[in-house]
């Protein structure tokens, strides 16, 4: 019994619940046990499983709804952030895939993407509001701040943008065989990578014009921009890297070996934290964005498709057309479990907290004599 506490508690994370009386008052805290830097509370805390393919996904970080489109189907699946169970399902139409979500007016972006549609769907609701006309929409990318959402489409050559207010489209920009897309609402700037000529083109959002273009490495797809750093990161599935782009300079300032075959790229603006989709390793690489390296490796089944709740540092991520969409809780870098822990320490005092790293001590040491045995 002692073994196997020092294999979870003290390897992993050590949750040490203790009711101590400061003052008179009562005091409930966690410590937690800072000695692994890594991934060792990085924790794959869900499976869920259907008969219809997951295939993209969003989350609205202040309802904590999870939607995911499926793409075998005719429908997007609405899940409980919080229970991880599903919530709903909302009729949207056939082959449902890139989704998005305008965090501010609640209404959610599919794109149908055999079904030449792209359908506006009001999440207080669930009903569809509009359906508009898209040759082939692939990936969708929404700007909440100024209600705007882009969609590309491979087939035409274009990104379509589409206004939040009226519903229609009121522009497009020629990029040949578009594929992700992201918005950093901060700067306004849009980020489309080209797969098939390994260059992702930006837009500037204010103006309404391509800006430059901007040479990475093999077969680019995922990008996301960190809006609190202006960095911008560009997975290269062919070449196993990521590219980190400085969008004040729309440069390359760096490459990042990562798994093999990275499809999507999130970041999490709080913590600097990036995380990395490498389907063929089966795996989730970590980055941190402050010094641009690897710092873990999380295992997860085939992963493809991929967002992150930044309010819960929950990830979720699907392979795409099929049966499993895997949720792991990055403990370890959750920004709120790290300034809950500083609000308490400073609750405690120093002379709680000495009594509390003594205790620790003693007890690792007894498991240690423990293990001689």
């Amino acid at each position: 019994m002692i073994q196997e506490l020092n294999k979870v508690s003290f390897k992993k994370i050590l949750m040490l619940f203790s009711l101590i009386t400061i003052g008179g008052s009562l005091v409930y805290f966690i410590f937690t046990d800072m000695q692994s830097a890594t991934a060792s509370g990085s924790v794959l805390v869900d499976k869920i499983e259907q008969s219809d393919g997951w295939g993209v996904i969003t989350v609205d970080p202040d309802t904590f709804k999870v939607y995911v489109t499926n793409f075998k189907s005719t429908t997007v699946t609405v899940i409980d952030g919080t229970t991880n169970k599903p919530l709903s399902i909302i009729e949207v139409g056939k082959t449902p895939y890139g989704i998005g979500i305008n965090t501010d007016t609640k209404m959610l972006y599919v794109a149908l993407e055999y079904n030449d549609t792209l359908a506006i769907i009001n999440t207080t609701t669930g009903g569809i509001i509009k359906k508009i006309d898209l040759v082939e929409p692939y990936d969708i990318a929404v700007n909440s701040k100024t209600n705007k959402v882009y969609v590309t489409s491979d087939k035409t050559n274009l990104v379509s943008l589409v206004d939040g207010s009226t519903n229609e489209i009121i522009s497009t920009f020629d990029v040949q065989k578009p594929c992700g897309i992201a918005v950093n609402e901060a700067t306004n700037m849009v980020y489309v990578t080209s797969e098939s000529t390994n260059k992702v083109h930006v837009i500037d959002g204010s103006k309404n014009n391509l800006v430059t273009t901007i040479d990475v490495g093999k077969s680019p797809r995922g990008v996301v921009a960190n809006p609190n750093t202006n960095m911008v990161y560009v997975t290269n599935q062919l070449a196993g890297t990521v590219d980190v782009i400085d969008g004040s300079k729309n440069e390359v300032i760096d490459t990042i070996t990562v798994g093999n075959t990275p499809r999507r790229v999130v970041v999490n603006p709080d913590t600097n934290i990036i995380y990395v989709s490498n389907q063929i390793s089966n795996s989730l690489s970590v980055i941190d964005g402050a010094t641009n390296e690897v710092i873990d490796s999380i295992p997860v089944e085939q992963p493809f498709e991929l967002v992150i709740n930044p309010k819960t540092n929950k990830i979720y991520t699907t392979y795409s057309g099929h049966s499993i969409l895997s949720i792991v809780n990055d403990v370890e870098r959750d920004k709120n479990t790290l300034d809950d822990f500083s609000t308490i320490i400073g609750m405690l005092g120093a002379g709680a907290i000495s009594a509390i790293i003594a205790f620790l001590v003693i007890q690792k040491k007894k498991l240690k004599s423990e293990q001689k045995f």
